[in-house]
């Protein structure tokens, strides 16, 4: 959304929008010139509130459903108070010792950690949780196995240094003797071992073609299929929490507008997602009509980055609009620190 659209309000405006979408926040309900008077010390008469009420309508900040009725802001609105929220400290602690502690007990295992983390920030902040990583082909290989299973199948096993176990079974249409199993496996712990999966998918031919089993059904399938074997599927690049949080959302808590926005929350969609519209240095927030897909009209998405090492990538939730802006931000904020300091 244009800067230049925000830049044109003037104190008094910016104060009566600001304090107006603050009431929204709070209360789910249209804000009328008479609640702000008697609530807020906005040094100006009901009239004159309404006044500029109506001059914040006429220039798209505002919206009313009923003529008589109060006004609620527009996507536009929300992207000036988020905006001009960015500026204030925003307020500290509002995560337990005892939750940090939680997480960085688990911090030898990065799956388990952000699994933990998208968990826990969901109870937190009673929104749908979401994290999303990079890095995760520069992974470390630290064991690898083969382990024979019925019915002339073999499974590989892959250990990274992240702590991720990835596992998948190989059909093959030959008898697999057992000496050549752990063989084979031998091998590859002699010759693949210490690197990273993006080293074995491009290495893989030159390590291991001196071999004399170089040839064997066996191992020219982990070498013709070496981007699927050697690598992380996309399903371990995210982390969701519940839906069903959302349902305590006034927003969300029909039937038909639950509907409406599953599909955007599901792991696909929502890592393609952030992968295109929340990269680095792109706007961290994104409201209603800004997230470029109708399922995401009354949803608003705040994220922060984080890096630790290899490994990068965003964490973020995902509300109705008239989300707390302020104190996600401070919760988002806490969250990359713990998760940073414990990869």
């Amino acid at each position: 959304m244009s800067n230049s659209n925000i830049s044109i309000l003037n104190d008094r405006e910016a104060a009566v929008l600001i304090t107006l979408i603050e009431g929204y926040i709070q209360h789910n309900s249209p804000v009328s010139s008479t609640f702000l008077s008697n609530n807020y010390n906005l040094n100006v008469s009901s009239a004159t509130i309404r006044n500029v009420m109506s001059t914040l309508e006429d220039k798209g900040y505002l919206t009313h459903l009923h003529t008589s009725g109060g006004r609620l802001p527009t996507d536009l609105g929300y992207r000036f108070y988020v905006d001009s929220i960015k500026s204030l400290n925003n307020p500290k602690n509002l995560i337990s010792k005892d939750l940090q502690t939680e997480l960085l007990t688990i911090s030898n295992n990065v799956d388990e950690l952000l699994n933990a983390t998208v968990l826990m920030l969901s109870k937190v902040s009673n929104m749908f949780g979401v994290v999303t990583i990079s890095g995760y082909q520069d992974s470390i290989l630290t064991d690898i196995e083969l382990v024979p299973i019925q019915g002339g199948r073999a499974m590989l096993v892959l250990a990274l240094d992240t702590g991720v176990v990835k596992s998948i079974v190989l059909n093959l249409d030959i008898k697999l003797d057992i000496k050549l199993i752990n063989k084979t496996t031998q091998i590859l712990k002699d010759r693949l071992v210490a690197l990273t999966l993006k080293e074995i998918q491009n290495s893989i031919i030159s390590r291991l073609n001196d071999v004399e089993i170089y040839s064997h059904e066996l191992v020219q399938i982990l070498i013709n299929d070496r981007s699927n074997y050697f690598t992380i599927d996309s399903n371990k690049s995210i982390y969701t929490s519940s839906t069903e949080v959302l349902l305590e959302q006034p927003e969300f808590n029909s039937i038909a507008s639950f509907k409406k926005i599953l599909p955007a929350l599901e792991k696909n969609f929502l890592n393609k997602h952030f992968k295109t519209k929340f990269t680095l240095g792109s706007e961290p927030t994104l409201i209603g009509t800004e997230n470029g897909d109708a399922r995401l009209n009354e949803c608003a998405i705040m994220t922060t980055y984080f890096e630790s090492g290899t490994i990068s990538g965003k964490i973020g939730v995902v509300g109705p609009k008239r989300i707390p802006y302020h104190s996600l931000q401070s919760i988002l904020e806490q969250f990359t620190e713990i998760v940073e300091s414990a990869i």
